[in-house]
Protein backbone atom coordinates (compact mmCIF):
# COMPACT_ATOMS: atom_id res chain seq x y z
CA UNK A 1 0.00 0.00 0.00
CA UNK A 2 1.25 3.42 -0.89
CA UNK A 3 1.57 5.79 1.95
CA UNK A 4 2.02 9.41 2.14
CA UNK A 5 5.14 10.59 4.14
CA UNK A 6 4.98 12.37 7.55
CA UNK A 7 7.54 13.48 9.90
CA UNK A 8 6.23 13.86 13.26
CA UNK A 9 10.06 14.24 15.11
CA UNK A 10 9.48 15.65 18.56
CA UNK A 11 5.38 14.97 18.42
CA UNK A 12 4.01 13.42 20.98
CA UNK A 13 0.98 11.07 20.49
CA UNK A 14 -1.36 9.38 22.98
CA UNK A 15 -3.13 6.09 20.71
CA UNK A 16 -5.80 4.29 22.86
CA UNK A 17 -7.02 1.12 21.69
CA UNK A 18 -3.67 0.36 20.85
CA UNK A 19 -3.35 -3.53 21.25
CA UNK A 20 -4.64 -4.86 17.98
CA UNK A 21 -5.90 -4.07 14.57
CA UNK A 22 -6.52 0.12 13.78
CA UNK A 23 -4.93 0.96 17.09
CA UNK A 24 -1.86 -0.89 16.51
CA UNK A 25 -1.61 0.49 12.80
CA UNK A 26 -1.65 3.72 14.28
CA UNK A 27 1.33 3.37 17.13
CA UNK A 28 3.26 1.96 14.18
CA UNK A 29 2.86 4.85 11.30
CA UNK A 30 3.31 7.04 14.16
CA UNK A 31 6.59 5.51 14.72
CA UNK A 32 7.76 5.47 11.47
CA UNK A 33 7.23 8.81 11.29
CA UNK A 34 9.31 9.72 14.14
CA UNK A 35 6.77 10.48 16.57
CA UNK A 36 7.09 9.46 20.00
CA UNK A 37 3.96 7.27 21.51
CA UNK A 38 2.10 6.27 24.52
CA UNK A 39 0.18 3.16 23.49
CA UNK A 40 -2.45 2.10 25.97
CA UNK A 41 -4.45 -0.49 26.77
CA UNK A 42 -6.51 -2.46 29.01
CA UNK A 43 -4.64 -6.24 27.29
CA UNK A 44 -1.23 -6.19 28.43
CA UNK A 45 -0.76 -9.03 25.91
CA UNK A 46 -1.89 -7.38 23.09
CA UNK A 47 -0.24 -3.88 23.75
CA UNK A 48 3.11 -5.85 24.58
CA UNK A 49 2.89 -7.24 21.08
CA UNK A 50 2.03 -3.69 19.23
CA UNK A 51 4.85 -2.43 20.80
CA UNK A 52 7.26 -4.92 20.42
CA UNK A 53 10.88 -4.03 18.61
CA UNK A 54 9.78 -0.19 18.41
CA UNK A 55 12.49 0.73 20.96
CA UNK A 56 12.38 3.78 23.44
CA UNK A 57 10.02 6.05 21.37
CA UNK A 58 6.88 4.12 22.58
CA UNK A 59 5.88 3.55 25.96
CA UNK A 60 3.15 1.36 26.47
CA UNK A 61 0.38 2.05 29.25
CA UNK A 62 -1.97 -0.75 30.58
CA UNK A 63 -4.96 1.46 31.86
CA UNK A 64 -9.08 1.84 32.01
CA UNK A 65 -10.04 5.16 29.87
CA UNK A 66 -13.61 5.16 31.42
CA UNK A 67 -12.33 5.76 34.71
CA UNK A 68 -10.66 9.60 35.59
CA UNK A 69 -7.66 7.33 37.11
CA UNK A 70 -7.53 5.76 34.34
CA UNK A 71 -7.51 8.97 31.30
CA UNK A 72 -5.24 10.73 34.20
CA UNK A 73 -1.98 7.43 34.46
CA UNK A 74 -2.47 7.46 30.20
CA UNK A 75 -1.90 11.48 29.82
CA UNK A 76 0.57 11.86 32.64
CA UNK A 77 2.85 8.67 30.82
CA UNK A 78 3.25 11.29 27.86
CA UNK A 79 4.38 13.88 30.26
CA UNK A 80 6.20 11.99 32.37
CA UNK A 81 7.78 10.20 29.99
CA UNK A 82 8.11 12.33 26.89
CA UNK A 83 7.66 15.76 28.59
CA UNK A 84 4.64 17.07 26.44
CA UNK A 85 1.54 16.31 24.99
CA UNK A 86 0.18 17.17 21.05
CA UNK A 87 -1.70 14.15 19.76
CA UNK A 88 -4.71 12.63 21.25
CA UNK A 89 -6.21 9.54 19.48
CA UNK A 90 -9.06 8.16 21.18
CA UNK A 91 -9.58 4.81 19.19
CA UNK A 92 -10.80 2.52 22.36
CA UNK A 93 -14.58 1.21 21.74
CA UNK A 94 -16.28 -1.59 22.55
CA UNK A 95 -18.88 -3.21 20.32
CA UNK A 96 -21.12 -5.89 21.87
CA UNK A 97 -24.00 -6.63 20.10
CA UNK A 98 -27.05 -7.95 21.18
CA UNK A 99 -31.13 -7.70 20.29
CA UNK A 100 -33.10 -4.83 22.20
CA UNK A 101 -34.80 -7.33 24.27
CA UNK A 102 -31.47 -9.36 24.71
CA UNK A 103 -29.62 -6.33 26.27
CA UNK A 104 -28.82 -5.52 29.67
CA UNK A 105 -28.56 -2.54 31.57
CA UNK A 106 -24.65 -3.26 32.72
CA UNK A 107 -23.72 -3.81 29.14
CA UNK A 108 -25.72 -0.71 27.91
CA UNK A 109 -23.84 1.56 30.59
CA UNK A 110 -20.71 -0.02 30.09
CA UNK A 111 -20.25 0.47 26.28
CA UNK A 112 -21.06 3.99 27.16
CA UNK A 113 -18.50 4.40 29.75
CA UNK A 114 -15.72 3.09 27.40
CA UNK A 115 -16.68 4.92 24.04
CA UNK A 116 -18.24 8.22 25.74
CA UNK A 117 -17.43 8.76 29.27
CA UNK A 118 -13.93 7.50 28.09
CA UNK A 119 -14.06 9.67 24.81
CA UNK A 120 -14.77 12.60 26.95
CA UNK A 121 -12.20 11.89 29.95
CA UNK A 122 -9.21 11.52 27.33
CA UNK A 123 -10.47 14.70 25.20
CA UNK A 124 -10.33 16.50 28.77
CA UNK A 125 -7.32 15.39 30.23
CA UNK A 126 -5.50 15.65 26.97
CA UNK A 127 -6.56 18.96 26.11
CA UNK A 128 -5.47 20.80 29.72
CA UNK A 129 -2.17 19.64 29.07
CA UNK A 130 -2.25 21.17 25.74
CA UNK A 131 -3.24 24.12 26.74
CA UNK A 132 -0.72 24.66 29.35
CA UNK A 133 1.90 23.70 26.72
CA UNK A 134 0.41 26.73 24.76
CA UNK A 135 1.47 25.18 21.01
CA UNK A 136 -2.07 24.22 20.44
CA UNK A 137 -2.83 20.19 19.59
CA UNK A 138 -4.84 17.68 17.86
CA UNK A 139 -7.67 15.46 19.39
CA UNK A 140 -9.08 12.68 16.87
CA UNK A 141 -12.04 10.29 18.41
CA UNK A 142 -13.49 7.10 16.49
CA UNK A 143 -17.08 6.62 15.99
CA UNK A 144 -18.51 4.08 13.39
CA UNK A 145 -20.52 3.94 10.49
CA UNK A 146 -23.77 2.74 12.24
CA UNK A 147 -23.91 5.99 14.18
CA UNK A 148 -26.53 7.43 11.32
CA UNK A 149 -28.08 4.19 10.41
CA UNK A 150 -30.02 1.55 11.70
CA UNK A 151 -28.11 -2.27 12.44
CA UNK A 152 -30.03 -4.93 13.75
CA UNK A 153 -28.16 -5.89 17.05
CA UNK A 154 -26.24 -2.47 17.93
CA UNK A 155 -28.63 -0.29 19.58
CA UNK A 156 -25.97 0.27 22.61
CA UNK A 157 -22.87 0.57 19.80
CA UNK A 158 -24.17 2.68 17.25
CA UNK A 159 -25.70 5.10 19.44
CA UNK A 160 -22.77 5.64 21.64
CA UNK A 161 -20.88 6.52 18.28
CA UNK A 162 -23.92 9.00 17.77
CA UNK A 163 -23.05 10.79 20.86
CA UNK A 164 -19.12 10.56 20.44
CA UNK A 165 -19.82 12.88 17.09
CA UNK A 166 -21.94 15.03 19.15
CA UNK A 167 -19.48 15.71 21.81
CA UNK A 168 -16.49 16.26 18.75
CA UNK A 169 -18.54 19.33 17.92
CA UNK A 170 -19.06 20.51 21.15
CA UNK A 171 -14.90 19.77 21.85
CA UNK A 172 -13.95 21.34 18.86
CA UNK A 173 -15.70 24.48 19.26
CA UNK A 174 -14.92 25.19 22.76
CA UNK A 175 -11.33 23.99 22.33
CA UNK A 176 -10.41 26.11 18.51
CA UNK A 177 -9.28 29.09 20.70
CA UNK A 178 -6.02 27.20 22.15
CA UNK A 179 -5.86 26.00 18.54
CA UNK A 180 -6.59 22.65 19.81
CA UNK A 181 -8.09 20.84 16.70
CA UNK A 182 -10.50 18.28 17.74
CA UNK A 183 -12.14 15.67 13.98
CA UNK A 184 -13.98 12.49 14.05
CA UNK A 185 -12.78 9.40 12.06
CA UNK A 186 -16.14 7.27 11.27
CA UNK A 187 -14.78 3.71 9.80
CA UNK A 188 -17.03 1.01 7.76
CA UNK A 189 -15.43 -2.60 7.60
CA UNK A 190 -12.05 -2.78 8.26
CA UNK A 191 -10.53 -5.94 8.57
CA UNK A 192 -9.79 -6.41 12.39
CA UNK A 193 -11.99 -9.30 12.65
CA UNK A 194 -11.28 -12.50 14.93
CA UNK A 195 -9.37 -15.33 12.75
CA UNK A 196 -10.44 -17.76 11.92
CA UNK A 197 -14.28 -15.98 11.52
CA UNK A 198 -17.30 -17.28 13.40
CA UNK A 199 -19.25 -19.11 11.02
CA UNK A 200 -22.21 -16.78 11.33
CA UNK A 201 -19.79 -13.79 11.20
CA UNK A 202 -18.05 -15.44 8.37
CA UNK A 203 -21.43 -15.54 6.51
CA UNK A 204 -22.65 -12.53 7.01
CA UNK A 205 -19.56 -10.80 5.85
CA UNK A 206 -19.32 -12.91 2.92
CA UNK A 207 -22.88 -11.58 2.00
CA UNK A 208 -22.25 -8.24 2.96
CA UNK A 209 -18.50 -7.60 1.48
CA UNK A 210 -19.62 -7.84 -2.68
CA UNK A 211 -22.65 -5.49 -2.22
CA UNK A 212 -19.71 -2.65 -0.54
CA UNK A 213 -18.70 0.11 -3.26
CA UNK A 214 -15.29 -1.13 -3.15
CA UNK A 215 -16.48 -5.01 -2.46
CA UNK A 216 -13.33 -5.17 0.12
CA UNK A 217 -12.90 -4.40 3.49
CA UNK A 218 -10.51 -1.77 4.65
CA UNK A 219 -6.94 -2.33 6.04
CA UNK A 220 -6.25 -0.96 9.49
CA UNK A 221 -3.58 1.05 7.84
CA UNK A 222 -5.74 2.84 5.96
CA UNK A 223 -7.77 3.94 8.67
CA UNK A 224 -4.07 5.06 10.38
CA UNK A 225 -3.16 7.33 7.26
CA UNK A 226 -6.25 9.17 7.81
CA UNK A 227 -5.58 9.65 11.11
CA UNK A 228 -1.97 10.91 10.77
CA UNK A 229 -3.47 13.45 8.16
CA UNK A 230 -5.56 14.68 10.80
CA UNK A 231 -2.44 15.01 13.22
CA UNK A 232 -0.12 16.60 10.48
CA UNK A 233 0.00 20.15 9.13
CA UNK A 234 -1.57 19.65 5.95
CA UNK A 235 -4.77 19.43 7.73
CA UNK A 236 -4.20 22.95 9.85
CA UNK A 237 -8.09 24.45 9.23
CA UNK A 238 -9.77 21.39 9.55
CA UNK A 239 -11.83 21.04 12.90
CA UNK A 240 -15.34 19.38 14.14
CA UNK A 241 -15.60 17.45 11.54
CA UNK A 242 -16.07 13.98 10.49
CA UNK A 243 -14.06 11.53 7.95
CA UNK A 244 -15.20 7.97 6.69
CA UNK A 245 -13.42 5.46 5.92
CA UNK A 246 -15.60 3.23 4.84
CA UNK A 247 -15.34 2.49 1.19
CA UNK A 248 -18.28 4.04 -0.20
CA UNK A 249 -20.79 2.05 2.25
CA UNK A 250 -22.34 5.00 3.84
CA UNK A 251 -23.52 5.83 0.19
CA UNK A 252 -24.77 3.18 -1.46
CA UNK A 253 -24.28 -0.19 -2.61
CA UNK A 254 -22.04 -1.34 -5.88
CA UNK A 255 -24.16 -1.76 -8.45
CA UNK A 256 -24.92 -5.40 -10.42
CA UNK A 257 -24.20 -5.73 -13.75
CA UNK A 258 -25.21 -3.26 -16.33
CA UNK A 259 -27.13 -0.61 -15.74
CA UNK A 260 -30.27 -0.60 -17.88
CA UNK A 261 -32.95 2.35 -17.55
CA UNK A 262 -36.54 0.27 -18.44
CA UNK A 263 -39.03 3.24 -17.43
CA UNK A 264 -40.56 4.21 -20.33
CA UNK A 265 -41.81 7.42 -18.55
CA UNK A 266 -39.08 9.68 -19.14
CA UNK A 267 -38.14 8.60 -22.78
CA UNK A 268 -39.50 11.42 -23.78
CA UNK A 269 -36.92 13.62 -21.78
CA UNK A 270 -34.27 10.89 -22.87
CA UNK A 271 -35.01 10.91 -26.44
CA UNK A 272 -35.27 6.96 -26.29
CA UNK A 273 -36.95 4.97 -29.37
CA UNK A 274 -38.43 1.76 -28.14
CA UNK A 275 -38.77 -0.71 -30.59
Amino acid sequence: MTRLSYDFEDAVAIVTGAARGVGRAIVHQFVDARARVVAADRDADGLAETCAGLGDRVVAVTGDISTEAGAASIVGAATAQFGRLDICVNNAAVAPHASLFDETVEVWDRVYAVNCRGTFLMTRAAAKVMIAQGEGGRVINFSSGVSNRGSAGAAAYASSRAATESFGRVAAIELAPHNILVNTVSPGLIDTQPKPLPPRMAEALAARIPTLPLARPGKPEEVAQLVLWLASPASSYVTGSIYCVDGGAGVGVRPKGEIVDDDIRYDWVTGRKRS
